[in-house]
């Protein structure tokens, strides 16, 4: 049989080829999963020192754990509030544009108060064809990946494809990486910077959490975490520490170290880290500084 005549084995790869879209919502006034306070109510939301805290964690952690993506085939796309204050919005598209660089690598959604899930399926319709597919991973804007994230999301996608896995009407995938960091960020009696990282196991945690399906169906913003994917035969993959929790204070979600968290100290001399959360090093995070 020559090479043209050659039937191609197997469907065509479907899962791994579907764009894959990192979804962050930062500082959105409106219905999203949040259970602070501070999202209902738009005087805590924009508060100054609250958003100057959001901006610093958002350009220390999340930006520079998605720049140093070995596969960078993705799009970040940032859920905001049309409301933001002007200085906030400017400090917000520089630190995207810095960190991403050119390329349409994001693109920031300021949107007026709504449900977040509807904001981002519009947008995923907007730019998905109706019959294809959108692979979604949440990501908050205080919490970062491991280097590798993208890359191993693929394989495991790639890995579905071989299988044959199909997606019937009203079908989900679903991918999570349940073993993680917490970090803890704080000030001393002096006003010094704290740190402490500790290793932690959430099943369906939501970072990272990934879902493919079509752009109008159910999103990465619309389902419950911990319950929706195991109506859809998930994909589990425990074996990397995938992601990194900030602990800070002022978390939009309730989080609170548990005698579960196994310290890692000293952490910046973790190989893990040092090999896979390189950022976490920089002499540019607030961290590290004095």
């Amino acid at each position: 049989m020559t090479e043209p005549d050659r039937v191609a084995e197997g469907p065509p790869p479907r899962l791994a080829n579907a764009p894959l879209h990192v979804v962050t919502r930062f500082s959105y006034l409106g219905r999203s999963g949040w259970k602070s306070d501070a999202s209902r109510d738009a005087a805590l939301l924009f508060e100054p020192e609250r958003l100057r805290l959001r901006i610093e964690l958002f350009r220390s952690i999340t930006l520079p754990s998605l720049a140093a993506q070995t596969d960078r085939d993705f799009t970040h796309v940032i859920l905001t509030s049309a409301q933001l204050p002007v200085w906030a919005m400017a400090e917000l598209k520089e630190a995207c544009a810095t960190a991403h660089g050119p390329g349409g690598r994001f693109v920031i959604l300021a949107r007026r108060p709504g449900v977040s899930a509807l904001m981002l399926r519009r947008h995923l319709q907007s730019v998905a064809p109706a019959d294809g597919l959108v692979a979604q991973a949440v990501l908050d804007d205080d919490d970062g990946l491991a280097v590798d994230f993208v890359a191993d999301l693929r394989r495991e996608l790639a890995a579905m494809d071989a299988a044959g896995r199909e997606l019937g009407p009203g079908q989900l995938v679903f991918v999570s990486f349940p073993a993680g960091y917490g970090f803890e960020v704080g000030l001393d009696a002096e006003g010094r910077t704290t740190t402490g990282l500790y290793a932690h196991r959430y099943p369906f945690i939501n970072l990272g959490l990934t879902l493919v399906g079509v752009p109008g169906g159910a999103n990465i913003l619309g389902i419950q975490h911990r319950k929706t994917p195991l109506l859809h035969d998930p994909v589990v993959v425990p074996a990397k520490r995938m992601f990194l929790r900030s602990v800070h204070g002022m978390n939009d979600s309730r989080v609170a170290r548990t005698d579960r968290w196994r310290p890692v100290h000293p952490w910046r001399e973790d190989a893990d880290i040092r090999a896979r959360f390189p950022w976490m090093l920089d002499e540019g995070a607030f961290w590290n500084q004095g």
